[in-house]
């Protein structure tokens, strides 16, 4: 089983998009996928037309199993929905003493074979154990200085995790991709001259994605030939269907 988390410290950078979309994409491949909500506001749910719910707040508090919490939602897609008492479960875990640890050990005999992570745009102790407990991380970015600036606050904590001898490989995924917009073309060339291989091709900015979560679809159902998907039709701006692949190669290595 592969732990993928799906990161960025600044908000409104198209990070539960990608969850979703690539969490229904590796279903599609036949993946037995697992998609974890930890953001309080459990847009995961609403994106794929079910009902937000305390799935974090059961598994931690409650000690419920995460069969009896997991939410069916799409062949080999199941969820942990999420909802406003992620934060009670947050407070709990620090009030406790809980260990950094306790997504690992929650996760360590899930049935799937891969595990999504989507992270609030926060730093806290879920963030920490999100990332103590993955293989990978993707760090969404829209191409401005804020967002990249977000990229760089995830790489010092996964910095602060690798001191403590836990291997994590990354990639930054750019979003909202605007060849028409000068200082998208800049931020991204900075991207790629700081970090190089690092930097998947970027997902062009596409009103499908914002449309599919209020049909309860994701971009596979709701329009699998859009630019989000697709992209332009080259390799430099290749959408989530380029995506998909390089994160079923680090599934596979």
């Amino acid at each position: 089983m592969k732990i993928i988390t799906i990161a960025n410290q600044k908000g409104g950078v198209g990070k539960t998009t990608s969850a979703v979309t690539l969490a229904h994409g590796l279903a599609l491949t036949r993946q037995r996928t697992l998609l974890v909500d930890l953001d309080p506001q459990g847009h995961v749910a609403f994106a794929l037309g079910a009902e937000k719910a305390p799935g974090l707040y059961r598994l931690i508090v409650e000690e419920d199993s995460i069969e009896q919490v997991a939410v069916h939602t799409r062949e080999n897609l199941d969820i942990i929905p999420g909802d406003k008492r992620t934060e009670k479960a947050k407070r709990t875990v620090v009030i406790s003493n809980f260990p950094t640890e306790i997504l690992s050990r929650i996760l360590q005999h899930a049935d799937y074979d891969v595990v999504i992570l989507d992270m609030a745009p926060s730093l806290d102790v879920l963030h920490v154990s999100a990332l103590m407990a993955s293989d990978w991380v993707i760090i969404p970015t829209k191409l401005d200085a804020m967002a990249v600036d977000g990229v760089n606050e995830v790489l010092r904590s996964m910095g602060e995790v690798v001191e403590r001898g836990h291997r994590l490989g990354y990639s930054i995924l750019p979003t909202f991709f605007d060849r028409t917009t000068r200082e998208t073309i800049v931020q991204l060339q900075a991207l790629v001259e700081t970090f190089r291989g690092h930097v998947w091709p970027p997902i062009p900015q596409d009103t499908h994605a914002r449309e599919a979560p209020a049909y309860g679809k994701s971009l596979w159902e709701y329009c699998s030939k859009s630019p989000a998907v697709m992209g332009y039709g080259t390799s430099l701006v290749a959408g989530y269907a380029s995506t998909l692949k390089r994160t079923v190669e680090v599934i596979c290595e």
